[in-house]
């Protein structure tokens, strides 16, 4: 029952070809990593079972490999694997049990691969090189080409047998499909080459293969990224000629839109696009694909991160199903826990990028940095007060990430807690990054939402208030969760520009005199937000960066959007440089050569220079006998680490 009486375009029942979904919110493909010799993990059903039971029309299965020559990485489904078949049942079975539908997406690379070594050879349309992979194809023959469409039949076939609702073939983001339809990567001479008909026909041939091996029962749909954003791409314009030549063959039910193309730097960010690329960032091109195809069923995904937006896009006409991928990892319950009327209790998306496509990248399991149970569902449940139980007395000093999860973990299962801030505002460091573009929308997602879960908790909060370890004696557990403060390398007493810390940079640019060097070793956010602080401010920043790549930390999605803004603001950098003092002065050097760099005429050096637990505290409360340490008062890290050991300190 929908007790918000909100959304109701949204949470509406719709037809996709023969299969009736109960609203239109979806899970849409994305990796998880969940998966052992290319087959999904009991871990895989449940991650999803939870987005199911939370109330999602239809979850879309990542990306699955058609043929061995397409997988992506190690942790990549097989759906030529016959063993799929039973698996898929017992998916299909767990998701409708609680409502929902269940598609595969079918997927080759082509020319793209993410794995690490030994690396198999790719094909592709033609033999060009991909820029961002560093992959080197051969050109496909025609006869690998018939092989391949028989892979996606096969595939299809098993996920009949498989008894799934729906088939979507990725014809999206770079892959083979896509690298046969754009000029930049195909220059073939036959049949599968030269006008965009020619060009069209392996997708279509694909379609067609899996329309006939689905049967009358399966929906087909194809994934096409709207607008490839990449040099020499696929525009918006070439999107609605594809889009319209997909729905007037008749082999689709379904066109799911995105952005972005996997080969190229800049084009990738828009797979995953964190802020401050601007939110519902899908709604113009799916637009204008509608424009050009006004009877397709579209659903629409990229940066949808709220109902409101998800509504709207479907209220106006512009889509018919909308992705809200991103904020169901946060959020398994978003759309259960808001109709419920129990929206203080969802945890937003913030963006970040950090554990979703971020562990993806780094070949890990799927995980959430404000969600420390995505991914870990058998093993992470939600706390709930045991029957009993006595509450204990847990006073958390800190509400920084790490300070705030403990408080919630602990409020759920019936502590009573108090939290204890010296700040006049929670957050931490995200406070101070919050001031940045960069973190400008992470921040204020981070503190509506957990500000509103700490309240429906009953947690008590107490701003501007500093604590000493004299106060543990009156509680049962202690969590000192004071974070971190900025290293201070010893240069004061070497002579040169006046020195500031970047954490001051960030918080009030114009009080530092011009101009000015960000001195960043190069670990992640907070040389960069003060570069950017200060250009921002109109203060002339030259960045010096000892890391070989500015931001080197960060997700590669976040860090491309630093770059440009940083270009864009003409912000010079003076790439692998460091501070050293040399003969009692300080001055810079080339990390690799060691060769001595001149200081530029600037007033004042900013340090970015990392940073070291703020623990002084911990000497005395340590002899507390429920005293823990979460977060980076252990070791300063990031919000992920902070928000799962917050959560497991007071796990009983």
């Amino acid at each position: 029952m929908n007790r918000s009486g909100a959304h109701p375009n949204l949470l509406s029942a719709f037809d996709v070809g023969p299969v009736r979904l109960r609203n239109r919110l979806v899970s849409t493909s994305h990796q998880t990593s969940l998966v052992h010799d290319h087959l999904p993990t009991d871990d895989l059903l449940a991650y999803h079972e939870a987005r199911a039971r939370g109330g999602v029309g239809a979850i879309f299965l990542e990306a699955t490999a058609v043929d061995a020559a397409g997988l992506l990485t190690a942790h990549t489904i097989g759906g030529f694997l016959p063993e799929i078949v039973p698996v898929y049942r017992r998916l299909g079975e767990a998701l409708r049990a609680h409502g929902a539908r269940l598609f595969v997406q079918l997927n080759h690379g082509g020319r793209e691969q993410i794995s690490s070594a030994p690396r198999g050879p790719t094909g592709a349309p033609s033999a060009i090189p991909s820029l961002r992979f560093k992959c080197e194809p051969r050109a496909l023959t025609l006869r690998e080409i018939d092989e391949l469409i028989d892979g996606y039949a096969t595939c299809t076939r098993h996920a009949r047998q498989g008894g799934l609702d729906g088939i979507e073939v990725s014809v999206s983001h770079g892959y083979l499909p896509a690298q046969f339809l754009s000029p930049s990567s195909n220059r073939r001479r036959d049949r599968y080459g030269g006008a965009l008909l020619a060009r069209l026909r392996f997708t279509l041939e694909v379609l067609a293969a899996v329309r006939d091996a689905a049967g009358p029962g399966l929906a087909v749909g194809a994934r096409l990224s709207a607008d490839e954003l990449a040099p020499g791409g696929l525009d918006l314009e070439a999107g609605g000629e594809i889009a319209a030549a997909l729905q007037d063959s008749g082999l689709v039910d379904f066109i799911s839109l995105v952005l972005g193309h996997s080969a190229y730097p800049s084009a990738s960010t828009w797979i995953a696009p964190p802020p401050p690329a601007r939110a519902n960032a899908i709604a113009e091109p799916a637009a204008a694909i509608r424009a050009a195809t006004p009877g397709a069923t579209l659903i629409a995904t990229t940066r949808v991160v709220d109902l409101a937006d998800a509504e709207a896009l479907i209220a106006s006409g512009t889509a018919d199903l909308v992705g809200m991928t991103r904020a169901l990892i946060a959020e398994p319950e978003l759309l259960a826990k808001t109709v419920a009327g129990r929206e203080r209790e969802v945890i937003e998306c913030v963006g970040c990028n950090q554990s979703c496509i971020g562990h993806y990248h780094a070949g890990l399991p799927i995980g959430c940095a404000v969600n420390p149970r995505t991914g870990r569902e058998r093993s992470m449940s939600v706390p709930a007060r045991a029957p009993g139980r006595r509450g204990r007395r847990v006073l958390v000093i800190g509400a920084g990430p790490a300070g705030a999860a403990a408080a919630l973990q602990a409020a759920q299962a019936g502590d009573t807690v108090t939290v204890l801030e010296r700040e006049d505002e929670i957050g931490g460091q995200l406070r101070i990054a919050g001031l940045a573009p960069a973190h400008r929308e992470l921040w204020d997602r981070y503190r509506r939402s957990t500000g509103a879960r700490l309240r429906s908790a009953g947690v008590s909060v107490e701003l501007s208030a500093p604590a000493d370890a004299g106060l543990a004696a009156d509680f049962d557990l202690v969590v000192l969760a004071t974070g971190a403060r900025p290293y201070e390398p010893l240069l004061s007493g070497a002579p040169g520009p006046a020195m500031r810390q970047a954490w001051e940079a960030i918080v009030d640019p114009a009080s530092l005199t011009a101009p000015v060097l960000v001195a960043d070793w190069g670990g992640g956010w907070d040389g960069l937000d003060a570069a950017e602080r200060l250009a921002e401010a109109g203060v002339a920043v030259t960045l010096a960066c000892a890391a070989p790549v500015p931001g080197e930390t960060l997700h590669q999605y976040q860090r491309n959007l630093y770059l440009a803004r940083l270009d864009r603001r003409t912000i010079s950098i003076l790439h692998h440089t460091e501070l050293a003092i040399e003969t009692g002065r300080v001055t810079l050097r080339h990390v690799f050569s060691g060769r001595e760099l001149p200081m530029p005429p600037v007033q004042t050096l900013v340090l970015a220079q990392g940073r070291v637990p703020d623990d002084g505290l911990w000497a005395e409360l340590e002899r507390h006998p429920g005293a823990v340490r979460a977060g980076d008062v252990l070791g300063p890290r990031t919000l992920e680490e902070a928000v799962l050991e917050g959560t497991l300190a007071v796990s009983a």
